[in-house]
């Protein structure tokens, strides 16, 4: 599950990083943050979503949790030494399960970016909010308040 949670984690600080090369320093309007903490809502959904949706893959492939995780970390740590003592089975599953995590990946960007429109902002505009918070604590204030309701 620790993979699953890093992963899902991974694609939605990817997907709030995505084209956030010239923030605009304006003051974000309270229809705005409205806008983005429903599009929060419903990216946190979809990414309940992706994990379980991500366990469910692991087990039908009949790799154990525990034992993929470790693989998953070895694999980014570019562990050769743990990679290699994967039998064959192991390593095509292993790879197996990260070919459909790749393939599932393009489906949850897509329903977090449909989350996002359907709030009635734009991808930029949600980008330049979300790294706004990340030094404004008034903004976060105002954030969280709407969040709790």
């Amino acid at each position: 599950m620790n993979f699953l949670v890093k992963h899902t984690k991974k694609l939605f600080l990817a997907f709030l990083i995505i084209g956030t090369s010239a923030i605009a320093q304006e003051k974000v309007s309270d229809t705005e943050l409205n806008q983005f903490a429903n599009a929060i809502n419903s990216i946190q959904l979809i990414n309940q979503e992706a994990q379980s949706t991500m366990l469910e893959v692991v087990e039908q492939s009949g790799f154990d949790l525990e034992k993929f995780n470790a693989t998953y970390e070895a694999a980014m740590n570019n562990d050769t030494e743990t990679m290699s003592q994967l039998s064959e089975e192991e390593t095509k599953k292993f790879e197996s399960i990260m070919a459909r995590f790749e393939a599932m990946q393009a489906v949850f960007q897509k329903q977090m970016e449909d989350a996002v429109a359907k709030q009635q902002i734009s991808m930029d505009r949600f980008n330049e909010i979300s790294v706004m918070l990340e030094n404004d604590f008034e903004l976060q204030t105002r954030l969280q308040a709407l969040m709790e309701n």
